[in-house]
């Protein structure tokens, strides 16, 4: 007869400070044994006398959890011959030699896992920690200056008095206080001429990534990317099947004449214009043009995202696409994840008329509209003059943060990066030396403890020098010395820095 006192006995740790009751943990850890195989059909368990015995636990314990394990079929009971492990557990163990085969995954599942390990593969995305004093993110926007007490107070005037509309399901295309604040701001600031109608809130801009590949592309259509780009908008646009074209930068922008000589029917482009992500390039005023030409001609969209348009410092900057387009070809995407914080999870997305319903109709598909209480805030935020006064305060903040830290760098590293000062967003272009591999450099860094993203990440064709791209708004200036310093040091351990001569 199999026997299992041993066995069982060995696998059982009971914790008796914790809030689950002893005849639980029990339960749970012989179910558990005997659904890994360590006990084994038929075998017969110990008596209850002799576990109350050795466990130091009532009877009352063991026999509660007897009880619940024979219920569900675990064990079984033989009047005057004991407890058994039901014989239809027999076998059931898993085989540690047994390879574990993978999970049965869709082709968009595993071509998205692709993609990942491809574009998100550096240490420097895995391993950051928000607290990390070297850390160089350009993602990371100065959280410590949000006017936390407005916001509370703004929060707290919609929680006091909840009413249905706050507390239902919401309105499909968003809050309409908040799309109307929307409209007024983007005729303000970008020249773009809307109504509330036309748009459409989202829980973020990768959410409008999304939906749009899915509203716009069919598998293998082709669709134009800057290259360097925007990487989450190209594996979305990737993800519903289509095919990326990449087109190079240059000094005025996306080269629509190499996207025309090698794909003049693509289905849409993506596109920064006011701030081409990453390299900072402002899109001139005739290739804004030549691309919505293009998109008219051959009843294509623009995608236009107006990456981190708020923040620049000198001068105005060019209109935005959507409101030089004639001919409603262009999709503005706009988020508040920079400007306030990213776990508001807050975008919008402005259409033309035509696409307002096609669009609503597969985002009630997908999901509801984000949180009615985040959007009336937001709302309120907007229309009582703090968003816009907000914005003023980051652009000078982050302009003497950009001064503090490129002067640091130059006089510390000048002779390792070439960097330049931008005339918008939160992060430099520092280039490398040619030689480097700026991927394996921010490997190396993230190893020390400084994160920041090499630019060879943001490439599908590598035809660019090495770069990296370092963010200076969540660095205050009297900080800009010692985290130059600590990169410094870590450069010069990894042998990248020569000795002075």
């Amino acid at each position: 007869m199999k026997s299992s006192a041993g066995l069982l006995l060995s696998g059982i740790e009971l914790d008796r400070a914790s809030s689950i009751p002893l005849y639980r943990q029990l339960y749970l850890q012989i179910r558990k044994q005997i659904l890994s195989g360590r006990l084994q059909g038929g075998v017969r368990l110990p008596s209850t006398r002799t576990l109350s015995k050795e466990l130091e636990l009532s009877r009352i314990s063991i026999l509660n959890a007897f009880d619940q394990l024979i219920a569900e079929g675990f064990l079984t009971s033989r009047t005057g011959a004991g407890t058994y492990v039901g014989h239809e557990w027999e076998g059931r163990g898993i085989d540690d030699e047994q390879p574990r085969q993978p999970p049965r995954l869709s082709d968009l599942s595993q071509s998205m896992l692709s993609l990942r390990s491809d574009h998100f593969r550096g240490v420097s995305y895995a391993d950051w920690a928000t607290g990390t004093p070297t850390s160089f993110l350009p993602s990371h926007s100065a959280y410590d200056a949000f006017p936390q007490s407005v916001w509370k107070r703004l929060l707290n005037r919609h929680l006091h008095k909840p009413t249905k509309a706050m507390l239902g399901y919401g309105e499909l295309q968003g809050l309409l206080a908040l799309r109307e604040a929307i409209a007024e701001y983007v005729f303000d600031a970008r020249g773009i001429d809307c109504s509330a109608d036309q748009v459409v809130i989202v829980s973020g801009a990768q959410q409008a990534f999304n939906l749009l590949g899915m509203l716009l592309l069919n598998p293998q259509d082709s669709f134009w990317m800057e290259d360097p780009g925007h990487i989450a908008a190209r594996i979305a646009l990737q993800a519903q099947g289509g095919q990326v074209v990449p087109l190079r930068i240059d000094e005025q922008g996306i080269d629509v004449r190499q996207g025309l000589a090698v794909c003049p029917d693509a289905r849409l482009v993506f596109t920064t214009p006011s701030r081409q992500h990453p390299l900072g390039v402002t899109m001139s005023y005739a290739r804004r043009q030549e691309l919505i030409d293009w998109a008219a001609q051959n009843q294509s969209w623009i995608i236009e995202d107006d990456c981190d348009s708020e923040f620049r410092y000198n001068g105005r900057p060019l209109p935005a696409l959507y409101a030089m387009d004639q001919w409603a070809r262009v999709i503005y995407a706009g988020t508040f994840s920079k400007v306030l914080f990213p776990s508001l999870r807050l975008g919008y997305v402005i259409l033309p008329n035509a696409l307002v319903e096609p669009f609503c109709t597969l985002r009630a598909v997908m999901d509801r509209s984000p949180p009615t209480l985040l959007q009336a805030a937001t709302a309120d935020f907007m229309r009582e003059g703090h968003f816009l006064g907000h914005i003023r305060r980051m652009r000078a903040l982050y302009q003497a943060r950009q001064q503090a830290l490129v002067e640091h760098l130059h006089k510390r590293l000048g002779t390792f990066f070439r960097i330049t000062p931008v005339e918008a967003g939160m992060h430099l272009i520092a280039w490398l030396p040619g030689h480097l591999d700026d991927d394996a450099l921010a490997r190396a860094l993230g190893q020390h403890g400084i994160h920041t993203y090499p630019l060879s990440d943001y490439c599908v064709e590598h035809v660019l020098p090495p770069a990296l791209l370092i963010g200076f708004a969540s660095t205050p200036e009297d900080q800009a010395q010692a985290r130059v310093e600590a990169l410094a040091q870590a450069l010069d351990k990894m042998g990248y820095l020569q000795p002075a001569t």
